[in-house]
This record gives C-alpha cells, sequence and structure tokens, in this order.
C-alpha cells in the first residue's frame, strides 16, 4: 500500500489538490462524495484515489449517478432503471399507436426527448424557429405530449426517468463534504448548479492551449470562451508540440498503433508511464481489438465498449428468441459451453457468454412488463447491449475513449480518428431535429469535446493525433484537426502506410531431421521440462530449445501470479534451511523476504493481498506439522538445497541434469522434495508403462529422473530413497504431500532406458511434425508457425 503522506509530483495540479484534501482525513475519507463530473472517468477516477491514498475511502459517484441521487432525495421518488424505462416508454407509444412499434425507433425519440429535456429546450422555443414548419411541430407536439404522459404514468408508481427531471436539479445545492472533479457538460441545468459549488471543492484540470490561439477571447468556437466565463484555469503550451498525421486508409490504424505499441514495449522499463490511446471513435473498438488488442492479453487495459452483437454468443441468443427456444434452455447451453470451453477463451469471449447468461436472467425478470412486445424488445436488448472488458490500470498500454483517463499523467498518447462527424461528435441527427435547428447544443458540446481533449493533452508529455482520408470510404479529417494543428504550430505528415497483402497459410510445418539436428540433439544435455517438451511437440522444442525463437515483444506472456510466487517459495525455503527450528522461525524470515524480494513489487499491484495469502497458506502447513509431531516442509534435516546434477543415460548416449529443491533426510531415508505452489493432477499407473504417451509427459517423471540422479551421482542409497512433491497450496489441511510410488522407484534404471529408447526412435526420423494434441498446446507461442487448423475457430491466440 502506497504511503499515504507521501506526493507524487508528477500528477496534475488538480489531482495534487484532490489528493492533498483527502489526505487530511487520512485513514478514515468515508464521510466524503467525490463527484466525477465527467461523467465516464469515474473508474479512473476511483482507481488513482485507491492507489495514491488507500485507506477508507470515500464514495466517488459518476455525475450522472450523483443528479439522480439529488434528485431522488429532493423528489421523494426512485429512479426507474434505464432499461425498464425504455420498456414502460415503447409499451406506451404501442398502446397510443395501437400497434407494434420499431424498437429501435423508440430508441431514437428517447434520445432526442433525452436532449431536449438536459437542455430545457420549450415548445416555444422551438415555434419561434424559422426553419421548423407547422407538420414539424405538430409532430414534436406530440412528442412532448407523450413526454409528459410517461412522466405522469412514473409519478403515479411513485417513480422517475432521470433525463426527464433534469430540471429538478437546477436549483440544489451541494451538500457538505462533497467535493468535484471535472467539469460537466454545461447545460443551462448544469450550468446553474456548477456555479453554486464552493471554490474549495472544486478540482478542475486546466485545459491546454496552443502557443497561436490567441490571448484575448476569440470569436471562433473553442472552450476559452467557456474556461474565461466560469473561471477556470488554462494553460499555454511550451514543450514538444503534438504530431499530426493523415493516413491514407483505415487499415493504417492498426499499423500505426502497432507501431507506436511496439516502440513503448521496448522501451518501458519497470513502472515507466503508460501509453495511451484514445479511440474518438468507439465504433471502431471491436475492428482494433479483433486485429491489435485482443492478442496483448493482460498487457492492455481495453476501456472502451465493444458490440455485444459481434460475438457467437450473442447470436445463439438472438436466434433462441427469434425460433421460440425458451430462455431457460439457450441459458443451460449457454453455462454448459462456458464451463467446458472457459480455458480456451479469451477474455472479450468469456464476457460475451458471461454477458449472454446475464441478459437471459434480466430478459426473464422483464418479461412481465414488456407483455406482447416481448420478442421484439429482447432482440433490441441484444443488438443495443455493449460489453465492457476488465483490465488491469496499471498495464502498458491503456485504450480509452475521451473523458475515460482522469487526471492520470502519460508519457505518450495516440488520438484518432479526428475525422469530420467524429470529432467535435455530431449531439445529435435524425428524423426528430437536426442540428441546424438548435445550434446552441452544438456549440456547448463542441465546448465540452475541445475542453475534454483540452485536459487530456495537458496530462502528457507527447501526443500523436490521427486522422483518415479516404475518398472512397467518404472519410475526411475534421476541419478541426487542421485548426488544432495550426494551433500548435505543426506540420500535418502525411502517410500511405499500406498492409501487405493477406493469404491464408496452407500445408503445415514440418521441420526436416537433417545430420547436423541429429547430433545436436544427440549433444543435448536433457532435463525434465525438455523431455516433455520434445516428446509431447518435437517442432516446439526444436523452435524454441534449438533455434531460440520467441515472440516479438509486444506478444510477450507475462509472468503469472503463481509463477512469481513459486520462484519466491524456492528461493525462501533454499534460504531458510539455515535457520533452526524452521518451524518456528518460518514467518520472520518469510516477512523480511518477500519485502526484500523487488520483483514481486514491481509485477504484482496485490502482492500485499498475496503475502497474506501465501503466509496463511505456509503457517496451516507449520501448524499442522506442529500438532502432529511430523516435521517435513519445516524440517531440520535438509542437507541440500537448490542442488544440481548430472548423469548420463541410456548407455552413455544421452546426457541429463536436473535441480533438486530439496534433498532431506526422513528417518533412516533420504526424500528428494519438490516444491509446487499448486496442485497439478496426475495420471494412474506405473511411469514405464506412460513413455510412449505421444501426447503428454507425467509430472511424476520429474521425481523419477531426480531420484536417478541422486541414485547415480552417490547421493542417495537405492533401498533408502523417496521423492515427494510438496504442494505449497493444499487443498485439504495436511494433505501436501505427494509420494512417488516405491514401484516406479524400483523400476527407475528400467523406466530411464525406455525413455533413451524413445529418444532413439524421435533421432531416427526423417522430419518432426506438430503435435496438436500435446497437453501445452494450448499455451504454445509457435501455433501461427505450426499452422494449427482451426485455430482462429476454436479459440485461443496464435502466439
Amino acid at each position: 500500500m502506497p504511503d499515504p503522506n507521501s506526493r507524487q509530483e508528477d500528477l496534475h495540479p488538480a489531482v495534487d489538490a484532490l489528493i492533498d484534501r483527502l489526505r487530511a482525513s487520512y485513514p478514515d475519507m468515508s464521510a466524503f462524495t467525490i463527484v466525477s463530473m465527467t461523467d465516464r472517468g469515474r473508474d479512473f477516477l476511483h482507481h488513482l484515489v485507491h492507489t495514491r491514498i488507500g485507506g477508507l475511502l470515500p464514495t466517488i459517484l459518476s455525475f450522472n449517478d450523483y443528479r439522480t441521487r439529488r434528485i431522488a432525495e429532493a423528489s421523494g421518488r426512485s429512479a426507474v432503471p434505464e432499461d425498464e424505462a425504455f420498456i414502460h416508454f415503447h409499451v406506451l407509444r404501442c398502446r397510443e399507436a395501437g400497434r407494434s412499434l420499431p424498437p429501435a425507433d423508440t430508441q431514437r425519440l428517447l434520445s432526442f426527448l433525452t436532449m431536449i429535456a438536459d437542455f430545457s429546450v420549450t415548445m416555444d422555443e422551438l415555434r419561434v424557429l424559422d426553419r421548423i414548419g407547422p407538420e414539424q411541430l405538430d409532430r414534436i407536439d406530440r412528442f412532448f405530449t407523450t413526454m409528459e404522459d410517461f412522466r405522469a404514468r412514473l409519478a403515479s408508481s411513485g417513480l422517475f426517468y432521470p433525463p426527464f427531471e433534469a430540471a429538478r436539479f437546477a436549483d440544489l445545492t451541494p451538500e457538505k463534504n462533497e467535493l468535484f472533479f471535472g467539469l460537466p457538460l454545461m447545460t443551462p441545468v448544469n450550468e446553474r448548479f456548477f456555479n453554486r459549488i464552493p471554490q474549495d471543492r472544486l478540482f478542475v484540470d486546466a485545459p491546454l492551449f496552443g502557443p497561436q490561439m490567441p490571448v484575448e477571447t476569440p470569436e471562433f468556437e473553442t472552450s476559452l470562451s467557456l474556461v474565461r466565463r466560469i473561471g477556470v484555469d488554462e494553460t499555454r503550451h511550451h514543450g514538444e508540440p503534438p504530431e499530426f498525421t493523415e493516413l491514407a486508409e483505415r487499415s493504417a490504424l492498426p499499423a500505426l498503433l502497432a507501431g507506436e505499441i511496439d516502440d513503448v514495449l521496448r522501451e518501458r522499463q519497470g513502472d515507466g508511464e503508460p501509453l495511451f490511446i484514445v479511440l474518438l471513435d468507439e465504433t471502431l473498438s471491436f475492428y482494433l481489438w479483433e486485429f491489435l488488442f485482443r492478442p496483448l492479453g493482460g498487457q492492455v487495459n481495453f476501456a472502451p465498449w465493444i458490440p455485444f452483437t459481434h460475438f457467437a454468443a450473442a447470436h445463439r441468443l438472438r436466434s433462441a428468441i427469434h425460433t421460440g427456444q425458451g430462455l431457460a434452455t439457450a441459458r443451460r447451453d449457454l453455462v454448459a459451453e462456458l464451463t467446458a470451453r472457459w480455458s480456451e477463451l479469451d477474455e472479450a469471449d468469456r464476457s460475451a457468454f458471461e454477458g449472454a447468461i446475464t441478459l437471459c436472467d434480466e430478459l426473464e425478470r422483464l418479461r412481465p412488463l414488456i407483455g406482447g412486445e416481448w420478442s421484439a424488445l429482447a432482440e433490441h436488448f441484444v443488438a443495443t447491449k455493449k460489453l465492457r472488458l476488465h483490465g488491469r490500470r496499471t498495464a502498458p498500454i491503456q485504450v480509452v475513449g475521451l473523458g475515460d483517463a482522469t487526471g492520470v499523467p502519460y508519457g505518450r498518447a495516440v488520438i484518432l480518428p479526428m475525422n469530420s462527424g467524429v470529432f467535435p461528435r455530431e449531439p445529435f441527427s435524425g428524423p426528430y431535429l437536426n442540428l441546424i435547428h438548435l445550434p446552441r447544443i452544438y456549440r456547448t458540446q463542441y465546448e465540452a469535446d475541445d475542453l475534454a481533449l483540452r485536459q487530456f493533452l495537458s496530462f502528457g508529455r507527447s501526443a500523436h493525433i490521427a486522422a483518415l482520408y479516404n475518398q472512397a470510404g467518404g472519410q475526411a479529417p475534421s476541419p478541426y484537426f487542421s485548426f488544432l494543428a495550426t494551433e500548435f504550430d505543426s506540420r500535418t505528415v502525411k502517410r500511405r502506410m499500406v498492409p501487405v497483402p493477406f493469404s491464408v497459410p496452407t500445408g503445415s510445418l514440418a521441420i526436416e531431421n537433417t545430420d547436423e539436428l541429429r547430433e545436436q540433439l544427440r549433444r543435448y544435455t536433457w532435463s525434465f521440462s525438455s523431455l516433455k517438451k520434445f516428446f509431447t511437440c518435437s517442432c516446439r522444442f526444436i523452435l524454441e530449445d534449438m533455434q531460440g525463437l520467441t515472440p516479438p515483444p509486444c506478444f510477450e506472456a507475462e509472468d503469472s501470479a503463481n509463477l512469481l510466487i513459486g520462484d519466491f517459495l524456492h528461493r525462501f525455503f533454499a534460504e531458510l534451511k539455515e535457520h533452526r527450528p524452521a518451524v518456528d522461525l518460518w514467518r520472520e524470515r518469510f516477512d523480511e523476504c518477500w519485502e526484500r524480494e523487488e520483483e514481486l513489487q514491481v509485477k504484482l499491484p496485490d502482492q500485499a493481498v498475496r503475502k497474506a495469502i501465501v503466509s496463511s497458506h505456509l503457517g496451516d502447513i507449520a501448524a499442522w506439522e506442529k500438532e502432529t509431531g511430523r516435521l517435513l516442509l519445516f524440517s531440520d534435516d535438509v542437507t541440500a538445497a537448490e542442488l544440481e546434477l548430472r548423469a548420463p543415460f541410456g548407455s552413455g548416449r544421452y546426457r541429463l541434469k536436473g535441480r533438486l529443491d530439496r534433498l532431506q533426510h526422513q528417518g533412516d531415508r533420504e526424500l528428494i522434495a519438490d516444491l509446487k505452489y499448486k496442485e497439478k493432477t496426475s495420471r494412474k499407473g506405473l511411469l514405464a508403462d506412460q513413455v510412449e504417451d505421444p501426447d503428454s509427459f507425467d509430472d511424476r517423471f520429474q521425481l523419477l529422473i531426480y531420484a536417478y540422479l541422486a541414485l547415480h551421482s552417490g547421493r542417495a542409497a537405492p533401498d533408502r530413497l523417496d521423492a515427494a512433491h510438496l504442494f505449497l497450496r493444499p487443498r485439504v489441511r495436511g494433505d501436501y504431500e505427494s509420494r512417488l510410488a516405491l514401484e516406479d522407484l524400483a523400476h527407475c534404471d528400467e523406466t530411464m532406458e525406455r525413455i533413451a529408447r524413445r529418444l532413439d526412435a524421435l533421432l531416427a526420423q526423417e522430419c518432426f511434425i506438430p503435435n496438436f494434441r500435446a497437453d501445452g498446446c494450448p499455451y504454445c507461442p509457435c501455433k501461427a508457425l505450426c499452422l494449427r487448423p482451426d485455430l482462429y475457430r476454436t479459440g485461443g491466440r496464435p502466439w
């Protein structure tokens, strides 16, 4: 947990001020409520307060949630959830029309009325506009009547729809201990409330303006006029100006991003500043996720919403609705498949399955409200549902939408695509109202988008802003793109990044077994891990261990928590053998060793929690050993730790090596103890009979190999030797030992001779081909080279 009294100077001043305000009440800050006025920046703000201070955290709300809560308190009614409000509104419209209506049309009308209510637009204001004719006015008047009828129906049930009650918020005042971060969309209602916020409880990032922005407030539209009007600080740019790139085709977007990502991952050291990628057009989220971000795994935190409809689970749910199949049956099938395929599905596919299962439950709950419109509305909910992936805020790559990253400093940002109709966004364009009718709405949202972008630019040291110019696709850079380039005195660079034409690979990988390769394999010093890899998939062994093939840096897998902890425990127990009695001294040594392990502190963001869990497991084992008087893990009779041994096998044809975790006395016998953090399942039966299995190499072979090495190096006698795995996370108290059968030990030399004969047979082959049935195939980084069939259709990553 970070020191609550420390201060990181590279945070933005507004964030520093908020942190300082909260730090004065550390460790109990639960009396405060923090409101993220940018709404979608709430999650990042929560992460920031949690990581910078800790303790008993304040309540952190988005502006919309805060506004809803205050309206509920003032009205004495409860807010109706958005999905239920939509259902009530749609059913009301269908009842008024006397027929079924398309749910998408109801959604467009509800969006229009929501904006009208947000901006306090009245029918009197619309009637004086020159560009709206009598027929349009009559139609809009009916919409207003429907809205008022909808409000009245909800009120009669003690409910309200928050967007339609926005006017009630205007006359409210902030309550004690409420702190406000950022600026809301300055609608008339929001601005009236905003003006009542005391300055000492308002924390706003100062937006960044370029050197060519006039000192005086210009007449053209810009957030500078908003900043001056409400009295917010501003900054002028004095460092490295943003880069501006114009791309010739959409396929250049992932190419540009891949280059930026590769540069960051190559240069990043430890906890370096993240690369922020800001998607201005979030309709590209699935396209970029599939083509670029999915393979990055844990190295990317992907914050934008992804459409649910692109996933197989959505198609199956929609089909079940359309064909009349019961949702209970569809849900059962989805649960069964998710359970069966969990290990081979990636995060997005898992989220899609979980989202489909949750939606089944939700649709069943809402069925009484929907009535005869159930089928159409259920399909509409499937079509409009979004998925949110949950990554790490500490990941080196942060992919966000504009407004997500509130106050988080970064070293580099890529912002794209700044195209016409994308940024600044069109607040509304539909069959009911267009921008030309109410320019004040467009101007207000223009200022808000401009402000959000400039505040984000102020958090980092360098930025790269890109736009598309694709005449065939009807895409062109926004005028704002050229305006920014001029303001920051930068030149726009036109780039054509044509991708290499894609062709589907054919055939299958085959590695020729040449005389040179055969000789290298004969001279190789084998270990349990290399034998396991060579016996189950010779191609993988040759590519990785003989040819040194490694994935590019951006595809490297992160060290798992279990692996990091397992490596630490090996070092800890090797050191513990010098401290006796180990069962009494282990906890003090454990705390000291853990705290000095820099790798754990850097790579495990939840290391304090992990430490408590590991300590608890070891404490249970230590208590059990003291109770029973049977000291095994905490034995003081350890004679060697991390012992490296070598020996020939196969009548001297091959060489073998191994590192024994521990060799210890146990009564009149010697025990080889191999430490495992987590228990793995082994097959039954004699090991000698499993040597020829082409798809797996049981973990018990590791103990057999260690026993062979100990016997042939004179470290143990044949009739006084045992070998066991010790699991440091036992599933049952006291059950943390798995011994190698005495029958396997008795056949040790015979089994090693069988292993040598299997090596002979493999080395005699003319070529090596991939084994797609191997246990390690799902985790192999070479699948894109070995051309595993149906890789992309069956799930899993190609690297």
